[in-house]
């Protein structure tokens, strides 16, 4: 309403006050003569139907109802990152095999190859032929910045529909909103930049900086092992600063692959030479365990480390570094357990004979070997404990169904020229094995625009060694949201927009020990203030005939404390039934020469 609208007046000074409680700025408010105060509904979710309203991965409720702890199986989000031989990496549902983006991750053909997915299922990928690390946001989840900040999030999308990403669907390099950070790793130049902004120089060289050794610990931070410079790069998840820089060229150690355990031990192998031991809480504490035919790397859920390479498969306690066996296997390449603690490797040697994956139990014993790959190289286990294999010598990626041990899913990725990968393509390491996590998602409807948000409080138990963490973002759309906010319980969030739409995502994490921390109930609330107002300004005494049909005004009144002229008029509503105005205006009621902002309502009061 323009301010030349105001209307200046002034009504009669003895009016009945009554304090309501309004929610803040532009906030539907619920005003009762005579019957007390309403104020807009907070919302809590404590049972099962509750928390089954919004999405469960790695937590449930069902081994103690009504509340939700940490899931028992292996699960991690429906994704696969796929680096490409064209240049990029691909996002696929790992349900539906359909590519749901991809991504420009150097300005030339930087030759990526490791993937690496982080704790909020964004991936970081390292560039062979660039000397470079990349984080990739997962839009689903947020993880994007608003560059240019025009409110909407440019990145690539299957616009579409068709399962495929091509055209326009891929964004320039430095033009992805979802493309986070380009960290530099070249000796003398490293440093985090935007992506697009660096002009530097790259290092081409395929055995240069070439990181290829990538792993997220318990912070959500990534190790990154580079080639000739031999050095470990511990680097923020959230910014990409480079924390600090572990030299490992005294073991004379390369990087190939990385993983980290339960126990934040860094196993880095080097291809055809050793594997080797770094304590990340203690970087004093690194050892070397020789093994020839290193090349994949990975872990099971008992306590145990394999190394494949060479037509070898070998295990390693963990907790020991003993070498328990070596034994035989129809692999040169990638190898991932699955949550029965089975092994599987691609098998493609010198000659390219094998092109399959083979499944062995924890022995060494092989179990079944699964056809029709075309020179695999990295295998990855996703959200529902099937086993993807990328081949190099095609475009393809392929799922196997453990449970009839046949390939039930092909996708191509179009234009990609195959695939090189060895790394944690899907989290299910870092989510399982490094640390045990799992979240819950769920989107309020406040059902007015614009609502202002409060706080959100909870009750849970944290055992020592886990923690249970809540973070928000709002929307009035339901699709445009805002940047997410840590929450602090009970605390009001001062970060989070108005919006008619809140999302809150709390996660469930174990860093120590077995037993999963639990939350009992969690309360979303919108931010209230207390205000004046005048029911039926002008008349003394404020009666109200509850049977009687007509309209009734209602003013917002301003004081020192809070201006009426900034409640959205649209978004209010009075009593019970939260009737709706028919006209509203701006007018100085109580005559104190500020602007107030009266309503009329069209409202029938009803005794029953």
């Amino acid at each position: 309403m323009k301010i030349s609208e105001v209307k200046m007046k002034c009504k009669t000074e003895n009016s009945n006050r009554l304090v309501l409680y309004l929610a803040m700025v532009a906030v539907a408010f619920m005003a009762m003569a005579f019957f007390g105060v309403a104020p807009v509904s907070a919302r809590t979710y404590t049972t099962d139907a509750d928390f089954d309203e919004g999405v469960l991965v790695g937590v449930e409720h069902e081994t103690v109802h009504d509340q939700l702890q940490l899931s028992k199986e292996a699960v991690t989000l429906p994704f696969i990152w796929v680096p490409n031989y064209d240049g990029t990496v691909s996002k696929v549902h790992t349900e539906t095999g359909k590519e749901l983006g991809r991504y420009w991750v150097a300005p030339h053909n930087g030759d990526p190859s490791r993937t690496t997915v982080d704790l909020d299922g964004s991936c970081w990928v390292g560039l062979r032929e660039a000397g470079t690390v990349v984080k990739i946001g997962l839009f689903e989840a947020g993880q994007y910045i608003d560059r240019n900040g025009n409110g909407t999030i440019e990145t690539s999308q299957d616009l579409n529909n068709d399962g495929d990403i091509t055209g326009a669907e891929l964004l320039p390099w430095g033009q992805d909103e979802c493309v986070l950070y380009e960290v530099v790793l070249i000796p003398g130049k490293e440093g985090t930049f935007v992506p697009g902004t660096y002009a530097g120089g790259y290092d081409y060289d395929y055995w240069g900086t070439a990181p290829r050794g990538l792993a997220i610990d318990a912070s959500n931070n990534l190790w990154a092992g580079t080639w000739s410079s031999q050095k470990y790069y511990y680097i923020d998840g959230s910014t990409g600063a480079i924390l600090n820089t572990v030299d490992v060229s005294p073991w004379g150690h390369s990087a190939y692959g990385a993983v980290i355990d339960g126990n934040g031990i860094l196993w880095s192998a080097m291809l055809s030479s050793h594997v080797l031991r770094i304590n990340t809480a203690n970087l004093s504490d690194i050892t070397k365990i020789d093994l020839v035919h290193t090349y994949g790397i990975g872990l099971d859920y008992l306590g145990h480390l394999f190394v494949s390479g060479s037509d070898s498969l070998s295990k390693i306690d963990i907790n020991t570094s003993a070498i328990l066996w070596t034994k035989p296997a129809r692999t040169v390449r990638g190898v991932v357990c699955t949550s029965d603690n089975n092994v599987w490797v691609a098998g493609t040697d010198a000659s390219n004979v094998y092109n399959s994956v083979s499944r062995y139990d924890n022995d060494g014993n092989l179990l079944v070997t699964i056809g029709g790959f075309n020179q695999p190289s990295g295998v990855a286990v996703d959200a529902v404990g099937k086993v993807w294999g990328c081949n190099i010598g095609d475009t393809y990626i392929r799922r196997i169904d453990p449970g009839t041990n046949t390939v039930d899913l092909s996708k191509s990725i179009i234009g990609s020229s195959g695939h090189y990968t060895y790394s944690d393509m899907t989290g299910i390491i870092s989510r399982t094995i490094t640390t045990k996590i799992g979240t819950w998602t769920v989107i309020y409807d406040s059902g007015k625009p614009s609502m202002p948000w409060g706080t959100v409080s909870w009750n849970s138990d944290e055992p020592t060694g886990t923690s249970v963490t809540v973070k928000a973002r709002s929307s009035n759309d339901g699709s445009t949201w805002s940047a997410w906010e840590d929450a602090t319980n009970g605390v009001a969030l001062s970060a989070t927009p108005d919006g008619q739409y809140i999302e809150i995502e709390t996660t469930l994490q174990i860093t120590l020990g077995d037993v999963s921390p639990i939350l009992y109930d969690l309360t979303v609330e919108p931010a209230l203030i207390t205000v004046d107002i005048d029911i039926k300004p002008g008349s003394f005494p404020n009666s109200i005939n509850l049977g009687s049909n007509g309209v009734i005004p209602v003013a917002i009144l301003t004081t020192d404390d809070f201006d009426a002229t900034t409640v959205v008029p649209e978004t209010v509503g009075f009593g019970p039934w939260d009737a709706l105005p028919v006209h509203w205006a701006l007018e100085d009621v109580d005559c104190d020469g500020d602007i107030d902002m009266i309503f009329q309502f069209n409202v029938q009061f009803s005794r029953a």
